[in-house]
C-alpha cells in the first residue's frame, strides 16, 4: 500500500483534527423490502440504497456488470466524423499520432491507442508533453514538432477539450486533430477540431457522462474496430477489445472517476485480466510492485500501488517511459521500465515528504492562515509534479480547498484540491481575470498565473471559499454506512464485500462502526503506520490503520472502531481484515 502521510498541523486547524462520524440514516421502508426480495442482509440493502440503487432490477444490474451493458459507441458525438477521418488517413497513406497527456489516465489511454492502431499505422508516434518545459495539453512547440515528423492528423487523449488558440495554430500549419477528452468543458466552448468526443459536450446523447480519458480512448476504439471489420480489414480475425481494459482500469481509477455504470463494467472487467493475463509492461510493474501473480487485483492495488508508479515518471522526469512499459512486447525491457519507474516512485514520496514538512512550518509561522478557510502557498523550490500530491494531502486532513504553486520565474504554476461543496473549476471561472490558463474538475484543478499576481488570487480565492463555506464544512468527517457487531460483519455482510466491488469514487469501500472493541496487541509497521489485533464477541479481527501511527491506544483498551472491512490477499487464502479509518474510547458491549 501507498505510503500515506500524518500530517502533524498545529493547533487552530488542529493536530489531527477529530473527526466527525456521520452516520447515514437507515431507511427501514426501502431496506428491508429491498433485503427481503434480493434475500441480502438488511445494513448490504442499505449501503446499496445509499449508492443509489434502489430497485432490484439495478442492484441486479450492478452484481452483474457485464460488457454486453456497454451503451453503443455511436452514441458519443461527433464518432462517425472521428472514424471517418481516420479511415482516410489509412486509405491515404497519412501519417497519424497520438498526443496524450503526461498523468496516468493519459499515458495508458495513448498506449490503448498505440496499441490498437500500429498494425493500420506501422510509422505512428506518439507524444508526452514534458510536465515543466511544455505542460499541460496541447503546445505549438509539441505540434511543430509532429508536423515536422509528417504528421498529418493527430488524435488527443486526455487532453485537448480547452486548446483553442492550439487548435486553431495546428490548422494553420496543416494538422488535422482529432479530441478526445472527458475534461470539464469552459465557458469558452468547444475548440474547432477535425471531432471532439466528450460526453460532458452539449447535445451529446452518450448516457454516462463520467469516463475518464482512456475511457473515451477505448470508445473511439470500439467504433473504429467494427468500421474496420466491415471494411474487411482484419484478415486474422478482428481483435479481442477484452485484453485492453487492464489499461481503461488503471486509467479510470487513477484519475478517481466514478466507479458506477459504465466504467464499473470496465474496471471490473479490467481486474479480472490485471490478475490473470495483463499486458506484459502491466505484469512486470505487478513484480514491483509487490502484487504476487496469480493473486487477484482490487482496485485499492491500482490506486496505491501500480497507478502512483505510473504517475511517478511524468510527475519526476518525463512520462515517455510510461507509454514504452504499457507497449512492449519484450519482458526483459519492461522489467528495466518498471524497475525505473519504482525508483522514481521512491524519489516522489521523499520529495513529497520534504514538501509537506515545509508547508507545515509555514503554517506555524504565518497565524494568520489559520484564520483563512483556504490555504494557497507558492515556494520557488516546490517541484511542480508533487503539487497536486500534497494539495490533496492538505485538502483531506484540513477539509479545506488548497492551491499550491511553483513560482518558476515571473509565472507560477499551481495544482488545486477541494473537499465535496466547493467547485474549484467553477472558483477558476470566477477568477479567470487573475490566470493565464486553467482546467480540471471540481474536486481537482489546474492553474497558472503570474507570480506578481498570487497575492490577489489569494484573497480572491478566499473570499469566494468564505462565502460558499460555512464553519461546519470545515470540521474532517468520516461518512459511515451503519454499525455491525463481529459476528455479524464475518457471518453475513463480508460474503458480499467481492458484489459490492470494485470501490472507488461513487462507490466507496462500506464503512462501519462496531463499539465496544477490546484491543488484544497493537504494532507500530511502516512510516507512521498501525496494526491492532482487536476482539469483540469473542471473534478477534486484524486491523492496518494508514497514517494512525502516532494515535495513542493500549492493549487491553476498549474502543469503538470505523473501518472499512476488506480481504487481505497476505497469506495463502484470502482473510478478512480491517482498514481502521478512526476510533476513539468505548465501553464494554
Amino acid at each position: 500500500m501507498e505510503k500515506e502521510l500524518a500530517l502533524n498541523l498545529l493547533s487552530g486547524w488542529g493536530m489531527v483534527p477529530v473527526m466527525k462520524w456521520n452516520f447515514l440514516p437507515f431507511e427501514q421502508e426501502k431496506a428491508e423490502p429491498l433485503s427481503r426480495e434480493l434475500e441480502i442482509p438488511p445494513l448490504v440493502a442499505q449501503m446499496l440504497i445509499n449508492r443509489g440503487l434502489h430497485q432490484a432490477d439495478q442492484v441486479l444490474d450492478f452484481f452483474s456488470p457485464t460488457l454486453f451493458r456497454l451503451p453503443h459507441p455511436h452514441l458519443m458525438k461527433d464518432m462517425d466524423k472521428a472514424v471517418n477521418r481516420i479511415l482516410k488517413a489509412l486509405e491515404e497513406g497519412e501519417r497519424l499520432a497520438v498526443y496524450g497527456d503526461y498523468d496516468a489516465d493519459g499515458i495508458t489511454a495513448t498506449a490503448l491507442m498505440v496499441h490498437f492502431l500500429k498494425p493500420f499505422f506501422p510509422d505512428i508516434l506518439f507524444f508526452i508533453p514534458h510536465r515543466v518545459r511544455e505542460g499541460y495539453g496541447l503546445s505549438p512547440a509539441g505540434l511543430t514538432f509532429l508536423k515536422e515528423k509528417g504528421v498529418n492528423l493527430i488524435i488527443t487523449v486526455d487532453c485537448g477539450i480547452s486548446n483553442h488558440l492550439e487548435i486553431e495554430y495546428a490548422a494553420g500549419i496543416g494538422l488535422d486533430i482529432i479530441v478526445t477528452d472527458h475534461h470539464t468543458i469552459s465557458q469558452k466552448g468547444i475548440p474547432s477540431a477535425t471531432a471532439v468526443l466528450n460526453p460532458k459536450q452539449a447535445e451529446c446523447p452518450f448516457p454516462f457522462k463520467e469516463l475518464a480519458g482512456v475511457g473515451v480512448a477505448f470508445y473511439l476504439v470500439i467504433a473504429l474496430r467494427q468500421a474496420l471489420e466491415e471494411q474487411g480489414l482484419f484478415p486474422k480475425g478482428k481483435p479481442n477489445l477484452r485484453a485492453y481494459l487492464d489499461l481503461v482500469t488503471i486509467g479510470t481509477v487513477a484519475d478517481v472517476v466514478s466507479l458506477l455504470g459504465v466504467n464499473r463494467i470496465l474496471v471490473r472487467g479490467g481486474l479480472e485480466i490485471l490478475s490473470h493475463a495483463p499486458q506484459i509492461g502491466l505484469a512486470a510493474l505487478k513484480e514491483v510492485s509487490g502484487i504476487q501473480a496469480g493473486k487477484p487485483v482490487s482496485a485499492i492495488d491500482v490506486a496505491f500501488r501500480l497507478a502512483p508508479r505510473i504517475n511517478a515518471l511524468g510527475r519526476m522526469q518525463a512520462a515517455e517511459g510510461g507509454v514504452r512499459l504499457l507497449t512492449t512486447g519484450d519482458l526483459e525491457e519492461a522489467r528495466g521500465l518498471a524497475q525505473q519507474m519504482n525508483q522514481e516512485n521512491s524519489r516522489r514520496q521523499a520529495t513529497e515528504q520534504l514538501m509537506i514538512k515545509e508547508i507545515e512550518e509555514i503554517i506555524e509561522s504565518r497565524r494568520a492562515i489559520k484564520d483563512q478557510k483556504s490555504l494557497v502557498l507558492g515556494s520557488t523550490t516546490w517541484h511542480r509534479g508533487i503539487l497536486g500530491l500534497a494539495a490533496s494531502r492538505l485538502a483531506d486532513r484540513l477539509a479545506r480547498p488548497v492551491f499550491l504553486f511553483s513560482m518558476e520565474g515571473e509565472t507560477a504554476h499551481g495544482s488545486g484540491r477541494s473537499p465535496e461543496g466547493f467547485n474549484l473549476f467553477k472558483a477558476l471561472e470566477h477568477l479567470e481575470d487573475f490566470l493565464l490558463g486553467f482546467g480540471g474538475h471540481a474536486a481537482a484543478a489546474g492553474a497558472s498565473l503570474k507570480v506578481i499576481d498570487l497575492p490577489g488570487f489569494e484573497q480572491a480565492f478566499e473570499s469566494l471559499v468564505q462565502n460558499t463555506l460555512k464553519e461546519s464544512d470545515l470540521t474532517p468527517s468520516l461518512t459511515l454506512d451503519g454499525e455491525s457487531n463481529f459476528p455479524e460483519l464475518s457471518k453475513k455482510i463480508a460474503p458480499f464485500l467481492p458484489r459490492l466491488a470494485p470501490f472507488g469514487a461513487g462507490n466507496p469501500e462500506p464503512v462501519l462502526a462496531t463499539r465496544g472493541v477490546r484491543v488484544k496487541s497493537i504494532r507500530p509497521v511502516g512510516n507512521g503506520h498501525l496494526r491492532l489485533k482487536v476482539e469483540q464477541k469473542g471473534i478477534i479481527m486484524d486491523g492496518i490503520g494508514f497514517g494512525l501511527g502516532n494515535r495513542a491506544v493500549s492493549p487491553g483498551e476498549v474502543i469503538d472502531l470505523a473501518y472499512s472491512p476488506f480481504f487481505s490477499n497476505r497469506g495463502f487464502a484470502p482473510s478478512l481484515e480491517l482498514r481502521l479509518l478512526d476510533f476513539r474510547s468505548g465501553s464494554e458491549k
